[in-house]
């Protein structure tokens, strides 16, 4: 059966099936390239939608922050007056505020006193 001829009538429309195929197959291809766009958006606003929130929340967080530094400030005409602190400092607090020098000669020891030790001093300036 297959090695039968197609009949005349079907080798003629056989050209015009092909350019209908064909023309549904750019009629399809434009309708995607229509939709395109609003794919792009939708899925660029799927993935800022949480960088969106996140800017929210750093704002709220700016601004409480912002209102409790404006708390704090003195008032025009308010005097605030600072105590010493009454504990004496940690040794790891006194340490950290140590030059990076002095941290070093005293081998990272606060206990050290800041003023040299008989050993330490100069025999001619006694």
């Amino acid at each position: 059966m297959e090695d039968e001829p197609l009949p005349q009538w079907l080798e003629e429309l056989e050209p015009q099936a092909t350019n209908i195929r064909r023309d549904l197959e750019l009629e399809e291809l434009q309708s995607l390239l229509e939709e395109l766009p609003g794919i792009f958006e939708r899925k660029f606003e799927q993935r800022l939608q949480p960088v969106l929130e996140q800017q929210q929340l750093l704002l709220a967080e700016n601004e409480r922050l912002r209102a409790q530094v404006e708390r704090l400030l003195p008032q025009p005409g308010e005097v605030r007056l600072r105590f010493p602190d009454k504990r004496p400092p940690s040794p790891t607090r006194a340490l950290e505020a140590m030059p990076p020098l002095l941290r070093l000669i005293r081998g990272g020891r606060s206990d050290v006193g800041l003023l040299p030790i008989g050993e330490w001093e100069d025999p001619t300036h006694r």
